[in-house]
């Protein structure tokens, strides 16, 4: 799908999207103009794709080549233009974290925008476009005002997954009534995966964000103030980054500590469990002897024969049977 961004010529300047949502070939496509300051590719087919390339005479790079992990293959410029690409991490309907990369090229007076998946924050930047038109006069102002949105959105899922293992630990370190330790373990998996996506997510922003603070002013299509403007947009977004990248740290290790913990605390009920039983085994071990031996069919057992026999039998049992849990008991092993 193809929408284009553009400014109106009425006073207020208000953001206007063409085509209309459901134009289905290039006949009903607006013509791209200087005014198109967002050209926002989700999910392009190829015609789509060479209308814009033939509008912007650029090159866009291909599904395939917006996966490659390379710097050189995320981050360069071309035709002079900047491809900056970045994983952006986003729930989309799960109930766990995905991820899929994003392509911003910065061209002149345009900004446009590759994806292949739907992050809330393109929809959440797209109405504040509509809303406060004033703070995308450019396309550098775009991009910086994108790139914050992605970053809030980012930090917001950080948010819910730093308190989701705060609700874990408490389960861990709970009473053991209603506690399901391998619940908790799966969860911890599932939390450790989607921090290991936001990290992912964080670090190629930083590195976006340092290869788009290199862009000269000529690239960037900005006044020397529009430019300083643009250069500290970034700085403060970087810092963000960075703090972002430390608690995401922090997190992961919170994880770790929570997985040893629900393993510690699954051995220590397993011993537990292996000790009352041990204890159990002892305890009715010399009962068990003693029926043993008058269980014996000897033709000569005296005892067999004498009427107080059968109950100082059961006395000795029970006196064999208590003695031993009366002697765990006195050295604290019960």
């Amino acid at each position: 799908m193809l929408n284009i961004y553009s400014r109106d010529a009425a006073p207020d300047g208000a953001f206007t999207v063409v085509p209309p949502e459901g134009a289905g070939d290039e006949a009903g496509w607006c013509e791209i103009t200087p005014d198109g300051v967002w050209i926002d590719l989700y999910n392009p087919d190829r015609e789509e794709e060479r209308y814009v390339e033939g509008v912007v005479g650029l090159n866009l790079p291909t599904r395939e080549d917006m996966q490659e992990i390379e710097f050189s293959s995320r981050l360069y410029l071309e035709d002079g233009a900047a491809f900056m690409t970045a994983q952006v991490a986003f729930y989309g309907g799960f109930d766990h974290l995905q991820s899929g990369p994003v392509t911003f090229v910065l061209h002149r007076q345009h900004l446009i925008t590759i994806r292949y998946i739907d992050p809330k924050s393109f929809s959440i930047f797209a109405e504040r476009l509509v809303r406060h038109p004033e703070n995308c006069d450019q396309a550098h102002e775009a991009l910086a005002n994108l790139l914050e949105v992605l970053i809030d959105r980012t930090a917001d899922l950080l948010e819910k997954a730093s308190a989701t293992v705060d609700e874990i630990s408490g389960r861990i370190f709970a009473p053991k009534r209603g506690r399901n330790l391998e619940r908790v373990l799966r969860e911890l998996g599932r939390c450790q995966s989607d921090t290991a996506r936001i990290r992912d997510s964080l670090v190629s922003f930083g590195r976006l964000l340092l290869f788009a603070r290199a862009l000269d002013r000529e690239l960037v299509g900005a006044d020397e103030a529009g430019f300083n403007a643009f250069h500290d947009k970034l700085r403060t977004l970087e810092k963000d980054v960075a703090s972002l990248n430390d608690h995401s740290a922090f997190v992961s290790g919170n994880i770790a500590y929570l997985h040893d913990a629900a393993l510690g605390v699954i051995n220590l009920e397993q011993n537990t469990t292996i000790k009352i039983v041990s204890v159990a085994s002892v305890a009715f071990l010399p009962p068990t002897l003693i029926a043993s031996l008058y269980g014996m069919n000897f033709e000569f057992m005296p005892e067999l024969h004498v009427p107080w026999a059968y109950p100082l039998v059961v006395l000795a049992m029970i006196a064999s049977a208590v003695g031993p849990l009366v002697w765990f008991r006195l050295k604290g092993w019960l």
